[in-house]
Formats: C-alpha cells, sequence, structure tokens
C-alpha cells in the first residue's frame, strides 16, 4: 500500500484523527433542519392517518427539500480545505532539493477547496508521491536547465479548483517531460508491448505506459529519503476514490497531471441503469452521455471491428461493451407474440433475432426471408419498428479511455448512498460498491475503470484507432471534392473544391466595368470578374439579372469566376481524359452524371487572366522558397489534385516525381533513394495506403531520415493522428509550401 511506503514524511507519526472540527454556526443549522424534519413527519402522518392526500404531497414534498438541506449541511461537516494537505508539499521539496542538490520553486493555489475528509487523508500519499516524482524525475539540474535556455531554478505548480462538481487537481512542472518514445523503447524493451503496438501507438498512447504495473523508465537518482512509487500504484489509488487522472507532456519544456475527484465518497450522483430486471448504478463522474440507437439504424450504426463491436458517434468509432457478456448475465428478451420471457440467442449487437420475419406488402402478407424486399416503412410486423427494440449506450470514460456500455433501459439521475460491499462480493471487479434503491432494492454501482479492464478495452482502443485509419483511408481513396457548373447550357465545367473561398449571388447591376475588366465589390477592396469565354473558344455567358460568382483563391490572391447555376459539390473517382479536351487552363474531361465536363486549372487560368497582378510581379513564386535541387516524392491517388499540386510545387522551385499509389511510390524510392529530399503522401491511395508507406518509410534505416508529409483533402477531417507521420496538414498549398521549405533549412 502507499500509505506504507511513505515512512519519513513529516507527519508519519501522527495518527488519523477521528475528530473533526464543526463551526457552532453549522451545528445551529443541523439543530434547525433536524426540527423542520421533526415537523414535517408530523403533518406527514396526520395527512396519512386523516387520508388527506393534498396534506401528504404537501408534507412529502417539504420532506424532500429538508432531506436535500440536511444532507448538504452533514456535508460540510466532514469538509476540509485541501490545504491541510498542500501545507506539506513546501517542506517535501524543500528537503528534497537539499538532497538532490536541485534548486525549485513551488506555486500553489486553490488552497481554500475542501474535500471530504476520507479523501483528503486518502490522497494525501499519492499527492505526494506524484509531488516527489516531479522533482526526481522531472525537474533537471540547474546546469542542465541553462544549457537548456532554462532559468536554473525550475517550477512545480499545485493548483485546486472546483468544475462541474467535482473538485480537479492539476500538478504541473516545467523540467524535462516525458519522451513518448523514450518510454515506448522501455516497454520494448522489458517486455510490456509489441512493435506492431507501438506502431499503432499514438505520442499520448506512449506517455501513458507510465500507468502499467510494474513500468518505470526512470533512471535510478541517487539515494535519499523519499522512495519513489510507481505511477501505477498512484492511479489506482485515485481510481479506487470514483477519480480519474490523466497526463500530458511536452517534450523538454513540460509535465502536466491532471486529477478529478467526487467531493465526497459517501453520496455520489449517479445514472441509474438496468439489465434485464436488475437495476444498476453508473457513477456520473464517469457518464459522458447518453444515446439511444433506434431499432432500424441499428445495423447501419454499429460495426464490427476485428473482434470487437464499435459505435459510430459523429465520425469516430467508438468501442463498445455488452455488460450482459462481463457481467455473465444469460440476456433474455419478451417475445411480444406469446408474451412471455425469452433467451436472446443473437452473437452480435446488430443480429436480428430471427432470420424470417412477417412482411406486410400493400397488397397481400407473406413470409420472406429478408426485410430488404420492401421499404421499412411497410414493416409494421418487424420487432425494429418496436420502441423498445431500441438500443440504449451510455458512454463512459475510464481514465483516457472513452467506450460505450450496452444497457437494457436507462432510468432517472439519482444521488444514491454508498455502502461497502459484502464479504462474499469482495472478489466482484465489476462493483465498487452497492446502494439501497427507493423501492428498497439493492442496486450495484458499477466500476467503470475495472469493467475496461476486463474488457480489454487497451486492445478495443487499438481496434477503434486502425479502423479510424481505414475509415479515412476509404473516405479519402482515389476520390477528389469538385465543384460542378455551367457556363451555358449545353457546358458543363468542374473545379477542385478546395481551391473555392466563397460562391456569391450579385445583381448584374453591382458589376463595375474599370479599366475594360469587370470587377465587383468585395470585402472592402475590388475582386476581378473573369468568364470561361476569355480562355478557350467557349459561350460568352448570358447577361443575366442574378450572377453567381465563384471566388477562387490563388497565393495570397482571389479571382472571381462568373457562372450559371446549378452548382453542386461531388466526391468522385477523378480519371480524366486529357487529350480530347486538353487546352489552356483546362486539365481534360470525364463524364459526371451523364455530362461531359471540363476540368479547368484554376492556377493556369488565373496566370492567363491575371498576368499583371499574378505573374508580373512574380508573386506565383514564393520570393522566401528560393530555386532548389531538391527533389520531391509526391504519392496521390487523384489524378486531379496530383496534377495540381505538382504544378503548384513545380511553379514554387522544387522537383516533383508523382506516384499513383503507395505501392508505386515506394518503388521510386527505391530507385532514387539519393535524390528523394522529402515524402508527401495522400491518405487513402489504392495498393499501399499512405499509412503502410509512411510505415515502411519508417522502419528502413535507409528511408527512416526522410520527413513525411501527410496532406489530407478532407477539412473536416480530424481523425489522422498527427503522431503517424512527421507533420499533418489540411489542403492548403501555401502552407504546404512553407511547411516543406522549412522542413528542408530553405528558410
Amino acid at each position: 500500500m502507499i500509505e506504507n511506503s511513505l515512512n519519513t514524511i513529516n507527519d508519519k507519526n501522527t495518527p488519523s484523527s477521528d475528530s473533526l472540527r464543526v463551526n457552532v454556526s453549522l451545528l445551529d443549522t443541523l439543530m434547525n433542519l433536524a426540527g423542520e424534519l421533526v415537523l414535517g413527519r408530523n403533518q406527514l402522518l396526520q395527512g396519512v392517518y386523516s387520508d388527506n392526500s393534498k396534506a401528504t404531497d404537501i408534507s412529502s414534498q417539504r420532506i424532500d427539500m429538508i432531506t436535500t438541506e440536511l444532507q448538504e449541511a452533514i456535508m460540510k461537516t466532514r469538509m476540509q480545505p485541501i490545504n491541510t494537505v498542500f501545507s506539506k508539499f513546501t517542506r517535501v521539496v524543500k528537503d528534497l532539493c537539499e538532497q538532490l542538490n536541485k534548486s525549485i520553486d513551488i506555486i500553489i493555489e486553490g488552497k481554500d477547496v475542501e474535500l471530504d475528509k476520507n479523501i483528503l487523508e486518502s490522497i494525501k500519499d499519492p499527492l505526494t508521491h506524484l509531488i516527489i516524482n516531479s522533482v526526481n524525475h522531472g525537474i533537471e539540474m540547474p546546469d542542465q536547465r541553462v544549457t537548456s535556455g532554462k532559468k536554473s531554478t525550475g517550477k512545480i505548480s499545485i493548483k485546486a479548483f472546483h468544475d462541474a462538481g467535482l473538485v480537479n487537481i492539476v500538478i504541473s512542472d516545467d523540467g524535462k517531460g516525458i519522451d513518448p518514445q523514450k518510454i515506448a523503447e522501455s516497454a520494448l524493451s522489458k517486455g510490456f508491448i509489441t512493435e506492431d503496438q507501438i506502431i499503432k501507438m499514438s505520442e499520448k498512447q506512449k506517455t501513458e505506459i507510465v500507468f502499467l504495473p510494474g513500468f518505470s523508465s526512470s533512471d535510478k537518482v541517487k539515494d535519499h529519503s523519499y522512495p519513489d512509487i510507481g505511477m501505477d500504484i498512484i492511479a489506482k489509488s485515485i481510481e479506487n476514490l470514483g477519480g480519474v487522472i490523466e497526463i500530458n507532456s511536452v517534450p523538454g519544456a513540460e509535465t502536466v497531471i491532471h486529477i478529478k475527484l467526487p467531493l465526497t465518497l459517501a453520496i455520489i450522483p449517479s445514472q441509474i441503469i438496468s439489465l434485464g430486471s436488475e437495476r444498476y448504478a453508473l457513477p456520473q463522474i464517469n457518464l459522458r452521455e447518453l444515446l439511444r440507437v433506434p431499432a432500424c439504424d441499428v445495423k447501419n450504426r454499429i460495426e464490427k471491428v476485428g473482434n470487437s463491436d464499435v459505435f459510430r458517434l459523429r465520425g469516430e468509432l467508438l468501442p463498445l461493451i455488452d455488460l450482459y457478456k462481463i457481467l455473465g448475465i444469460e440476456k433474455k428478451y419478451i417475445d411480444t407474440e406469446k408474451g412471455i420471457e425469452s433467451p436472446d440467442r443473437r452473437e452480435n449487437i446488430a443480429d436480428r433475432r430471427s432470420k424470417r420475419h412477417l412482411v406486410i406488402n400493400e397488397k397481400d402478407i407473406h413470409e420472406a426471408d429478408t426485410s430488404e424486399t420492401i421499404p421499412f416503412k411497410n414493416r409494421s410486423n418487424d420487432r425494429r419498428v418496436s420502441e423498445s427494440s431500441a438500443t440504449n449506450i451510455a458512454v463512459v470514460s475510464a481514465g483516457s479511455f472513452k467506450y460505450g456500455l450496452i444497457v437494457d433501459d436507462l432510468f432517472d439521475s439519482e444521488e444514491i448512498v454508498v455502502k461497502p460491499l459484502g464479504k462474499h462480493l469482495k472478489n466482484c471487479k465489476a462493483f465498487s460498491g452497492a446502494t439501497i434503491m427507493g423501492d428498497g432494492k439493492v442496486g450495484l454501482i458499477l466500476d467503470i475503470s475495472n469493467i475496461a479492464q476486463m474488457a480489454d478495452l487497451s486492445e478495443l482502443v487499438e481496434e477503434r484507432k486502425m479502423a479510424k485509419a481505414i475509415e479515412d483511408t476509404n473516405k479519402v481513396t482515389d476520390k477528389s471534392a469538385i465543384l460542378t457548373f455551367k457556363n451555358s447550357e449545353s457546358e458543363f465545367f468542374a473545379a477542385p473544391l478546395s481551391m473555392v473561398q466563397r460562391i456569391e449571388r450579385i445583381e448584374a447591376s453591382d458589376i463595375e466595368l474599370v479599366g475594360g475588366a469587370k470587377v465587383m465589390q468585395y470585402r472592402g477592396g475590388a475582386l476581378p470578374l473573369y468568364e470561361l469565354s476569355q480562355i478557350g473558344n467557349f459561350k460568352e455567358l448570358s447577361q443575366d439579372k442574378l450572377q453567381e460568382v465563384i471566388v477562387f483563391k490563388v497565393k495570397d490572391f482571389e479571382v472571381g469566376l462568373m457562372v450559371k447555376p446549378p452548382l453542386d459539390a461531388h466526391e468522385i473517382v477523378v480519371k480524366l481524359d486529357e487529350s480530347t479536351f486538353k487546352q489552356t487552363a483546362i486539365n481534360g474531361s470525364m463524364i459526371v452524371n451523364g455530362n461531359t465536363v471540363l476540368f479547368v486549372d484554376i492556377q493556369d487560368m488565373a496566370k492567363k487572366l491575371d498576368t499583371e497582378r499574378l505573374q508580373g510581379k512574380d508573386l506565383l513564386v514564393n520570393k522566401k522558397t528560393p530555386k532548389s535541387d531538391k527533389t520531391i516524392l509526391f504519392a496521390e491517388g487523384s489524378q486531379l489534385i496530383r496534377d495540381e499540386v505538382a504544378t503548384f510545387l513545380n511553379e514554387e522551385g522544387f522537383k516533383v516525381v508523382v506516384a499513383e499509389d503507395g505501392f508505386i511510390a515506394w518503388e521510386i524510392l527505391k530507385d532514387m533513394s539519393d535524390q528523394i529530399d522529402l515524402v508527401i503522401t495522400s491518405l487513402g491511395m489504392p495498393n499501399m495506403d499512405g499509412f503502410q508507406l509512411t510505415k515502411k518509410i519508417k522502419l528502413d534505416p535507409e528511408y527512416s531520415h526522410l520527413s513525411v508529409i501527410a496532406l489530407t483533402h478532407d477539412k473536416t477531417n480530424n481523425n489522422v493522428d498527427e503522431s503517424d507521420f512527421d507533420y499533418k496538414i489540411k489542403y492548403d498549398l501555401k502552407e504546404l509550401t512553407n511547411t516543406i521549405s522549412k522542413r528542408l533549412n530553405l528558410i
């Protein structure tokens, strides 16, 4: 136990006090509330004896209010300021600094924040060890700090505050931080994880390896009077109190540890759920949100990744845990036809209960093998129409992990009184305690952290991460977002949606003629307006009362292209015919929705039509980026984007070698290894995607020195982990140029 490890803390010989100091005014409040409670009881009894339902209701409400006030007042008697723990840290830091020859300032905030006395006594040792770890392993020696450009005196900050009904404690230091790669290598050498697991891990996941039981990556420090305790023991102690701990670190800069604790362990707010006929309490400190998935959507939104069920939640795949399986309870359902309870034999959440069910057609009733033969609205006897067939999910978090619990029903939120488990339930890891429900029955309190371990959540998270990568790959593979529009009733065009800034609808009277050129007032300036007849043998745009203008951005300038509606966005696989309609500012053509569509090269169009601004002033070339002999390998499955980016980089002074997929890029890299200076890759490509290509590059000693930039084309895509690549940037050619130049030391 942690308590036995601290044998040299200043108050080591001070026994835990069984007495509390309570303010006299608080005692007076308790006496008054007790008197009010007696009056409420008498009124309730009188209403019951006289069979007066109105008096009974009024007295019940009164007793409810008094009970709430009484509960709050009694809780205050147990509350103590957290400074009783924080005040000892100054001495601990001072003693360690003298023994380790370090100079450290400690800053304490939130001394007046109050916590339950039991929690304070339990949290004292974990917090002390976190401070010890910050001094021992976080803050560097004074000469090392000066060498790295820091002040010789380090700083440790401790801050406590209330937020969302919880007490938050943040411990931070400005030391050397935690190196995720070093942690991962240490864990690999000790057999805690495998190489495959390291490849899949994000930087944050590597950092959280420190919470593994028995893990330690620190070098041995010289002997001192304060022993080191593993982070796993500290984390377990905090979780036993119903709290959570998170760690974030910036190598060479800082480490921040964030702890969240309930105000008291005696009474906690909880969400009541049920499995079958049994009810359970889910602590709200672990609850994030509640979801109800209609029966008709279950099959589409709950999927299988490996052997695990996952739920698609706002673009993210959330691991699901079936409480029935974890608790070993037989799943049953009510047969609506027979009205009896029957075993549920479904193995997967999204499975149907029967392969054959009744289908009602408009003309007749017949039995079918699949429900897909008619529209869903006609399946009136399908169980999936029933509201009771919906799937309820409680989204919970255990530390940094988030997952969903499949439950039968969701009831109201209640404040429950926590009771310890009996001896016969001590080995049930899924429960942290018990409570007495309003009807007198016992309800067990779920231990979210232990349930995550019982379900091997760490493996689920890895599968989820890989599933997200696969999902992103499938979403982007070979597809480009384009905007289609018309120049006349028979002329169809398209342009990359990524270059579109805005689409404006203006009055024809808003178009001005300045020096023979059309312009419009736009954001305090003049926006030049062009039409496609100026770049090729196309029809002149008809003069309509309302005019559609697409605003494109080329470098730091904007140009307007006047077009005809309708304008529509598509995400398609672009395979251009580059010979039939190839001409100035036209990349090629392809069939889209039954029409021959010409793809406009916006950069080429801008150079041709806006020569003075864009080319005459040499603004298409970034003056910070000199012409160089650097060669870039660019892997991209979309021909449209491949041509656009390659042309842009060529104009910026780089040599570009393009590849249609990751496999071709790998072969090119092997043939030209001495010529390639940097690699840019799309995420989704056929044969070998961007994730696989990056993995091969980083694992091969001959190419591992190359920087790899992930270019994501979906501006809303935040699911790609930046740790998989040296850089990850959205589709922004200017930002891409700057990133390349910085990495190649050109600016």
